[in-house]
């Protein structure tokens, strides 16, 4: 395997294609900028999704956008050949509304979405423009460009219209996302949720003694927070955001919290979900007897309760978002592959058995797929402090351009590496 890669690096072409990307870094890095101070928050990529389009075919290409505005460049190769997908995800954390400013701190470039995922789309393009310079062709098809939705809210969109309701059949897929050496070979579980705490509401002073939604919702996060989950299958918890509340003198009538859990194994994600509702509805219990003497005293005190003493909270759980992950071998064909152009590179793949990418929707399907990260270096993900250093970029480019071609073969240089077997009549 190594040699045949090996030989495929050292081909006049492809060679000339690797030294396009390192001769193009700075218009790759210009390309980033330009698609980053694009508001791409998931669900509503448009503006984003129709310059990624534009600049594909200022190179030349076929270029398909679909209903939700995945946009792909289509390679056609022969009939009987595999089906290999690349994707870096469009879309992004960041609300429409954050400011998006370009600033700097030496090397580091600093923008809300600078590197998730949009150094991933800037290299599709680099890798386009590399293939077309070089005067290169896929010995297989290909379908590459950028998909919608991947992000939390977007619940995966993108993948799930392409491989769900389309029912596209491909034989490999690749996702180019985040920053580093990483190479992903298995799909998290995951869900994300909320749960919302209801009651009358009422004066802070007038109604007090009434069942609060919100210090209910405060001793539930607080049980969850003591919640341990296994190593092993690996299992993480994050409470993100909370909302409620009408004012300072008032006891609210609503309020909620959202939760994002992921898991190796789906039946602990669901089980623990469902644990957390359960301390949810313990703790609404809870508040209602923490307020039972205080309800007793304004009895005593005023001969009659100006509210509801018989009022509980209300607890619903909504899932807004998930899916269910896939596991494959490290040493599986895709991941040979893969690992082998790592280190044809020079690069030591750092190996990751869980994550959640677009890849996650193809695993779940049986799919053979991975997740590599772009070049440079970044920090701050999904934090409105995000940056990205493309110091020597270009090496991790080259080695993604190489994956690439590994995958897909070179017309006249080599057959496509990766085994057709999804397409098969």
């Amino acid at each position: 395997m190594k040699e045949k890669i090996t030989a495929l690096q050292n081909h006049p072409s492809v060679q000339k294609a690797l030294e396009a990307i390192k001769n193009n870094a700075d218009l790759t890095l210009d390309q980033q900028i330009e698609l980053t101070l694009i508001p791409g928050y998931s669900n509503h990529e448009e503006k984003k999704a129709a310059r990624f389009k534009e600049m594909i075919e200022e190179l030349g290409y076929t270029v398909v956008q679909d209903e939700v505005c995945n946009t792909l460049a289509v390679i056609e190769g022969p009939k009987d050949s595999p089906v290999v997908m690349v994707t870096a995800h469009l879309d992004t954390v960041f609300p429409l509304d954050t400011k998006l400013e370009l600033k700097k701190d030496g090397n580091r470039i600093c923008i809300p979405g600078i590197c998730d995922d949009t150094r991933g789309c800037a290299e599709v393009l680099a890798i386009l423009r590399a293939m077309k310079e070089a005067d290169i062709k896929p010995a297989c098809t290909l379908l590459i460009g950028g998909d919608v939705g991947e992000e939390g809210v977007g619940n995966f969109r993108g993948m799930r219209h392409i491989f769900n309701t389309k029912q596209t059949k491909v034989d490999a897929f690749l996702s180019i996302d985040g920053a580093g050496n990483g190479l992903t070979y298995g799909a998290a579980s995951d869900v994300q949720y909320r749960i919302t705490f209801r009651g009358p509401g009422g004066h802070s002073m007038g109604a007090f003694g009434l069942v609060n939604p919100i210090m209910c919702m405060g001793r539930t996060i607080a049980k969850i927070a003591e919640e341990r989950v296994p190593e092993d299958p690996y299992t993480i918890f994050n409470i993100s955001t909370v909302e409620g509340g009408t004012g300072v003198t008032s006891i609210a009538s609503e309020c909620s919290f959202t939760m994002d859990v992921r898991s190796a194994d789906a039946k602990v994600m669901q089980d623990f979900t469902q644990k957390c509702l359960q301390i949810a509805k313990e703790c609404a219990d809870e508040e209602y007897a923490r307020w039972e003497e205080v309800r007793e005293m304004r009895l005593r005190r005023d001969g009659k309760i100006r509210f509801d003493a018989e009022a509980r909270i209300e607890v619903s759980l909504e899932e807004f978002s998930g899916s269910i992950g896939g596991v494959q071998d490290e040493n599986c064909e895709i991941i040979t592959i893969l690992k082998n152009a790592f280190e044809v590179c020079g690069i030591e793949p750092q190996l990751h058995g869980l994550s959640s990418t677009d890849a996650n929707i193809p695993l779940s399907l049986g799919i053979p797929a991975a997740t590599i990260s772009c070049g440079g270096e970044s920090g701050g993900t999904h934090d409105i402090s995000e940056w990205y250093d493309p110091t020597d970029a270009w090496k991790g480019l080259q080695k993604n351009l190489l994956c690439v071609l590994a995958l897909t073969g070179v017309e006249g240089v080599c057959e496509p590496l990766i085994s057709k077997t999804i397409t098969k009549e």
